[in-house]
């Protein structure tokens, strides 16, 4: 009886035991594999807005730009009224012929301020005012799964042809015309605090250093509006 009643103790401790072994190991995964899934990201997340905006920037985009610039590129040229502009980041990628500038345009406009349908209406407006870009049209309703698990929604616009973008040759940047894309992310969560915007520029012969819609969607996955 003793040792029945000792085998039976074991057992339970060892079960135990195993189990949380078995729970550590599988949360040990789930965040290696978390961690490779992002690592194309920049480890830490940003915070802007005044803390009501935080995400993970691609890595590559190691500049920030503050609308300065001479020639100008915080924001897509085709939007020169960017909704909510918050800030940008750059990075320069190596071409046939010099450089290219990739880039990340930030938004935040307070739901209290502008409805995300008032926001959508004035980007595409602007948008449709590129003669390459007349026929352009919200890809509506895109559901994510975030970094934290939960689904969330996304309006997307795709701009896919010639457009202008900065380019660099021998330290001059200049503004020329190539094939390239422009994404734009607006977050569609019913009842959301502020809309986001995400705008991504990417000439075509520099697509490798920032793949569209690889990074844009691991990207937009990081976007959180933390509570005040």
């Amino acid at each position: 009886m003793r040792f029945s009643a000792m085998a039976v103790a074991c057992g339970l401790v060892c079960g135990c035991s195993s189990s949380a072994y078995d729970a550590a190991y599988a949360k040990r995964l789930t965040d290696y594999r978390a961690a490779a899934e992002f690592a194309p990201l920049r480890g830490d997340a940003v915070t802007l807005a005044d803390g009501r905006l935080t995400l993970r920037v691609p890595a590559i985009l190691g500049s920030q730009l503050d609308g300065s610039e001479d020639p100008k590129r915080a924001t897509p040229p085709f939007i020169g009224d960017f909704p909510g502009l918050v800030t940008a980041y750059e990075g320069l990628a190596d071409a046939a012929d010099g450089r290219r500038a990739l880039v990340l345009t930030v938004g935040l406009v307070p739901a209290a301020e502008r409805r995300k349908d008032e926001v959508a209406e004035a980007i595409l407006r602007q948008v449709r005012g590129d003669e390459e870009f007349g026929k352009a049209v919200w890809q509506k309703g895109r559901e994510l799964v975030d970094a934290a698990g939960d689904t969330r929604r996304w309006d997307v616009l795709e701009l896919k042809g010639a457009q202008p973008f900065v380019v660099e040759k021998a330290g001059v940047m200049t503004v020329i015309r190539i094939a390239g894309t422009t994404e734009v992310w607006l977050s569609a969560d019913p009842g959301q605090k502020a809309s986001v915007i995400l705008a991504f520029r990417v000439p075509d012969d520099a697509a490798g250093k920032l793949p569209l819609p690889a990074l844009s969607t691991l990207t937009a996955r990081t976007v959180s509006q933390p509570a005040p």
